[in-house]
């Protein structure tokens, strides 16, 4: 290997990072450098000191700056997208982790969850762990973006955060809990948001919602709902989960509260 080659790799980490990014692809670093796929990983290996390797294809690397070395990884928001982005994989932070970052958080989210279109195992990085959950509609979901982060993040938004809290209620602890946490996203929440992320739900977490709404006295917002949809509805349980007696329906939303909401 050149003179010029060796540390070749270390000098374009320290651009990567001096750029404001964290995370690259080996093919990236190949690319730039001109060695072989093989010379870059073995330049890798004398790394790992500062840099982690990322799951899955294309290859992909975080560089971990000292401050964040003894966590094991930088936050999450520091490098998500761009690993996103690397995996050209589409995606979103959403259920507790954006209602979090909304504002919403009855207690500290320890797992980051993103939505995502097909299937992937979750992973941890040194002490922050992540896990995806698969949706059709990921492209249509209505984002909000978050004021001061450290890098571009795509978050759901206060009210396509809601309707994912009732579709996922398995995902976050049921519907009990998903309430709980709308609740807290009502402050950041209006009918304009409501109106763009109604139609990518489906017309059973709509009524759910609507359902959840009125119960919080955010009659405003549960009007909106109502305004979606049609006038003759199929019942529906609150918590597919759990029990469902044809009694108690709750009108106008066809709803059967088999959870005690009310």
């Amino acid at each position: 290997m050149s003179t010029r080659n060796h540390g070749a790799v270390a000098r374009l980490l320290d651009q990567t990072q001096g750029r404001g990014r964290l995370v690259a692809s080996t093919h990236e670093l190949a690319q730039q450098s001109g060695l072989s796929l093989l010379a870059v990983k073995r330049q890798l290996e004398h790394l790992t000191d500062r840099v982690v390797r990322l799951p899955g294809r294309p290859s992909c690397f975080l560089i971990v700056p000292p401050e964040h070395r003894q966590r094991g990884a930088p936050p999450i928001d520091h490098w998500l997208d761009d690993y996103c982005r690397a995996q050209q994989r589409p995606y979103y932070v959403g259920l507790l982790s954006a209602a979090a970052l909304h504002g919403s958080a009855q207690q500290a989210v320890q797992i980051t969850q993103v939505m995502t279109t097909t299937p992937k195992r979750p992973f941890a990085i040194g002490a922050i762990h992540v896990e995806f959950h698969v949706k059709r509609q990921l492209r249509e979901t209505p984002l909000t973006p978050i004021k001061g982060l450290a890098a571009p993040l795509a978050v759901s938004s206060p009210e396509a955060t809601a309707l994912d809290l009732i579709a996922f209620a398995h995902c976050v602890g049921g519907v009990n809990r998903a309430a709980d946490i709308i609740s807290g996203l009502l402050p950041v929440m209006s009918n304009t948001g409501w109106r763009d992320a109604l139609p990518q739900a489906t017309e059973p977490d709509r009524q759910r919602v609507g359902y959840i709404l009125e119960v919080l006295g955010a009659q405003r917002f549960a009007n909106t709902v109502k305004a979606s949809l049609p006038l003759k509805l199929r019942t529906v349980a609150l918590q597919t989960t759990m029990p469902s007696p044809d009694t108690d329906v709750k009108q106008p939303w066809q709803v059967i509260d088999n959870i005690g909401l009310r």
